[in-house]
Order: structure tokens, then C-alpha cells, then sequence
């Protein structure tokens, strides 16, 4: 299916594994700039669904690990600002 048809679409099936992994067609993926080792976020909708959005860097968490306190050496290398960012975890 062509991305166009992802962006208009109300609808996208995939089948859920004996793990509880889903597949997100690549066209989506690449739509909303998924990668390995992106982070998804779900959320309860109020009629009994799910919805599900790519977890953004957002400046304040930078601010968050900042204040968290001086880190040993003194300096937050660019893999642990990414490493950070994508656990969420201040």
C-alpha cells in the first residue's frame, strides 16, 4: 500500500504475535519517522481503544536531566542525552 493511502487511511490491520508484538508496515514507519528503537506511546481512548504517537524529543527534557544534578565528569555525552531521552526517565 502506497504511503498516500496511510495518510488518508481511517485503518490499518496487523496481527498481533504469541509475544504481543505488532508490525507497523514499513510505509508507516517511514511516514511517521520510525526507526529501531523508536519509542511509542499508548494511551486509553475513552470508548475502549488505544492510540499510539512516536515519542518526540521535546527541550524540556534536557532541562529535566539537567536538573537532576552534576553528573559524574561533568559532562552528558550525545549517545546518553539520546539514551536518556528515549527512556524517558528523569
Amino acid at each position: 500500500m502506497a504511503i498516500e493511502s496511510y495518510i488518508h487511511a481511517t485503518e490499518v490491520e496487523a496481527t498481533l504475535s504469541s509475544k504481543g508484538q505488532v508490525t507497523l508496515p514499513k510505509a508507516l514507519r517511514d511516514h511517521l519517522g520510525l526507526h529501531t528503537g523508536s519509542r511509542i506511546r499508548f494511551s486509553l481512548t475513552p470508548h475502549g481503544g488505544f492510540q499510539g504517537v512516536p515519542v518526540r524529543f521535546v527541550l524540556e527534557d534536557l532541562w529535566k536531566a539537567a536538573d537532576a544534578g552534576p553528573k559524574a565528569g561533568g559532562i552528558m555525552s550525545f549517545e546518553e542525552m539520546d539514551a536518556a531521552k528515549a527512556r524517558r526517565i528523569w
